[in-house]
């Protein structure tokens, strides 16, 4: 009797253990146009991703998107997580990002989508609002620390340069593709979002704030309070070879700060993120992110940048 009532239990056991996976798996019930899901996107594309959502949802009536804003990392970490199944980001996974999800038998594809410029922002007031992008180095790296510098005229006193958060993107960025592994400054600060970057810049006309175009394109209210900062690829800086970081400038490779954005997609049923992800890549969907002042990959002037190098210099 003891051993029926064993094997009954075992069976009952083992029968709840697959109704879990069942019910589990389940939970993934999207399709490419209908159901729902929760994305996550580096939060410096807000803009853009609240744009794309809007209209996919317009065109496809059943599909409910919810985007999660965050840093880069913390997206990620997401979609390792299985929490999310589309990540908008500006790098792949790491080697041990990519071991994780190879344990959990997950497959991660990157897609190219955009590319993005990394504006320079300072204080209206500054009048120093030119610099090279070897200067800049020096700037990031502590070898120069004083405005006075760059101008002996300048009465700003001490460089301060602003992130967005310390997990930012565009922090890695400036350590990967500027630095590219030198020692940063001491002056150098992550504060809590973008918007606290713009109003910083404000207050205090020392500092130099690092952000996506997209940000500030979509918070032109700040426009009239801060300066955009053209950069130069030359040791000396003129504003004849110095640019701005707009998507025209970039796809000419003039504008040396820019960066691709990638969907980190990890879909095995092709539900709604595959699908947000095709729109995204297509007519209507590199529309919006033209218009959100990015620059799409499929403009007939890019291909040529895609091949060289996927990767700025």
């Amino acid at each position: 009797m003891r051993q029926v009532i064993l094997y009954a239990s075992l069976f009952f056991f083992l029968l709840n253990c697959i109704s879990c996976k069942k019910e589990a798996k389940d939970n993934w019930d999207d399709t490419m146009t209908s159901g729902f899901i929760r994305i996550a996107s580096d939060e410096n594309f807000k803009a853009l991703m609240d744009a794309e959502i809007q209209v996919f949802e317009a065109h496809y009536p059943n599909a409910i998107v919810v985007p999660i804003y965050t840093n880069e990392t913390e997206a990620i970490r997401l979609l390792i997580d299985d929490s999310v199944r589309f990540v908008l980001a500006t790098r792949d996974l790491t080697g041990k990002e990519r071991a994780e999800m190879t344990e959990k038998t997950m497959r991660v594809q990157k897609h190219l989508v955009a590319f993005d410029g990394i504006a320079l922002i300072t204080n209206q007031f500054n009048p120093d609002s030119i610099i090279g992008i070897s200067t800049l180095k020096k700037i990031l790296t502590g070898e120069i620390t004083e405005w006075s510098q760059i101008n002996p005229n300048s009465p700003l006193g001490t460089i301060r340069v602003i992130f967005d958060n310390k997990e930012s993107g565009i922090l890695r960025y400036a350590a990967d593709s500027i630095l590219r592994g030198e020692a940063h400054s001491p002056n150098l600060y992550a504060l809590n979002n973008n918007i606290e970057v713009i109003e910083k810049v404000i207050e205090m006309p020392n500092t130099i704030g690092l952000l996506g175009v997209n940000v500030l394109g979509d918070n032109i209210e700040y426009w009239n309070n801060i300066r955009l900062m053209r950069i130069s690829r030359e040791e000396e800086a003129t504003l004849e070879n110095s640019y701005l970081p707009y998507a025209g400038d970039i796809v000419q490779e003039n504008y040396p700060l820019w960066r691709p954005i990638y969907v980190l997609l990890s879909d095995p049923r092709r539900g709604l993120s595959s699908g947000l992800s095709v729109f995204m890549a297509n007519e209507i969907g590199q529309k919006i992110i033209l218009k959100s002042g990015l620059l799409p990959i499929t403009d007939p002037h890019v291909m040529p940048v895609i091949i060289r190098n996927e990767y700025p210099k």
